[in-house]
């Protein structure tokens, strides 16, 4: 386990230079780097992403979908598996415990998008029992990552 000495915020801007960020942290620009490389060598740093606002690129309406499966067997859970990493409006989609099997979060052009990926997704595949949608309204709180 590694202890992240750079404080909640700093995963909130991949983007400052290896300097800036050394500074911040109190440790020379190379074992800064050192650090950094250590840190994505491990998985601790899965990978750099830019966030996009969904609104900016035409993905204007969010959803969060619930869904339960009827059976829930490795072969069938692969099965969707394949066809939610195919679909570019499912964002994240998470196997939970509790009231529901899967959580998934999605950003879509409008509601003829969010139909057909019904169709598609959830009424054309018998081994959903059901799957309820909640369309976004206001997002009060987007971050990413665990805090740390």
């Amino acid at each position: 386990m590694f202890r992240i000495n750079c404080g909640a915020r700093q995963q909130e801007n991949a983007d400052i230079p290896n300097a800036e960020l050394a500074d911040r942290i109190g440790l020379s620009p190379s074992a800064c780097l050192r650090r950094v490389a250590k840190l994505r060598q491990s998985g601790v740093i899965r990978k750099t992403v830019a966030v996009i606002d969904p609104t900016q690129v035409g993905r204007p309406l969010g959803a969060v979908i619930n869904l339960e499966f009827h059976r829930h067997g490795n072969q069938y859970r692969q099965d969707f598996i394949r066809k939610v990493r195919k679909l570019d409006a499912v964002r994240q989609c998470h196997v939970v415990t509790g009231e529901v099997t899967g959580v998934m979060i999605l950003h879509m052009r409008d509601m003829a998008e969010y139909t057909a990926l019904c169709e598609t997704l959830f009424d054309a595949d018998d081994n959903i029992v059901w799957y309820r949608t909640y369309i976004i309204t206001e997002t009060l709180k987007d971050e990413f990552g665990p805090a740390i």
